[in-house]
């Protein structure tokens, strides 16, 4: 056996591996060791008592014999070792810390961009909510449509709430849920319903009665264009609702999902002549 031989042995008895040992155990055996060695070396150094052991310098010669390399380069590859030997074993850590930085970037600059984007959104003059069985109703192209008819103002803050008229999965279940709390927490000045949804919310005495409406402000509804409802503080049906069906303010916005669209109050008194105002362009441009 040669020289050589005998110290390839003598790394493999060192590092406690079989002489056909793969590379992937000779690393793993390695990172070990190397622990162990800094473990038993801290202790000493503190005054532990501890049986004398092999130095990181016996094992740093054997891992680099193993490896095929030459001995007189153990100091530069130990240094591109313990570098290998990091990426290695925290590669994921290091990988996951980046997406995590990614992701804080992305959320941090899109903060900022909606910050800066309400800084530069003028405030609405009105809100409007499309409330019912319409899923592919256009919020910003009605937006469009009902701002031509009042050309002075600069915003109406519209919002799309889908409402699937029957619960047929988890998923109609979960948007009727949204709608309810949707229904709760943004309170716009008018609703554009389906019938379904414009009885119902009627009766929960969400809206305005059109009597009391008109009484403080001028508009003028055809009577065949008022739609009645009863609440639960009614004893007889009141007229709550404009049929708006066909209406250009819904032009390409795509309405479909109820024959018959209705337009209904639910704005606070200091909001009433700003409803009526774009209530008067709508009633006069229906047909």
């Amino acid at each position: 056996m040669s020289e050589l031989d005998e110290e390839l042995k003598k790394a493999y008895e060192i590092l406690g591996l079989p002489e056909d040992a793969t590379r992937e155990q000779v690393e793993n055996r390695y990172f070990i060791l190397m622990k162990k060695a800094r473990s038993e070396k801290s202790r000493s150094e503190a005054g532990v008592d501890e049986q004398p052991g092999i130095n990181l310098a016996d094992y740093n010669r054997a891992y680099n014999l193993v490896l095929g390399i030459e001995s007189e380069k153990i100091i530069t590859v130990e240094k591109q070792t313990k570098f290998g030997h990091f990426v290695y074993y925290y590669k994921f850590h290091v990988i996951i810390g980046f997406i995590i930085v990614l992701l804080a970037s992305y959320f941090i600059k899109e903060g900022i961009d909606k910050r800066r984007e309400a800084a530069n959104t003028p405030p609405a003059n009105l809100s409007v909510s499309v409330f019912g069985n319409f899923y592919f109703a256009d919020e910003t192209l009605l937006q469009a449509n009902m701002l031509k008819l009042i050309p002075d103002w600069k915003r109406i803050k519209t919002t799309v709430v889908f409402v699937p008229t029957e619960v047929k999965s988890q998923q109609d279940m979960a948007l009727q849920q949204k709608s309810v709390l949707m229904l709760m927490t943004e309170k716009s000045e008018l609703y554009i319903t389906d019938e379904t949804n414009f009885n119902g919310l009627a009766a929960q005495g969400a809206f305005v009665k059109l009597d009391d409406f008109m009484k403080s402000e001028p508009l003028q509804v055809p009577a065949d264009k008022i739609v009645n409802a009863q609440s639960a503080d009614d004893t007889e049906q009141h007229p709550y609702g404009i049929d708006i069906t066909g209406n250009p303010i819904f032009k390409d916005v795509d309405m479909s999902g109820s024959p018959k669209i209705i337009l209904a109050i639910r704005a606070k008194e200091t909001k009433w002549p700003d409803t009526e105002k774009l209530l008067e362009q709508i009633v006069r441009t229906n047909p």
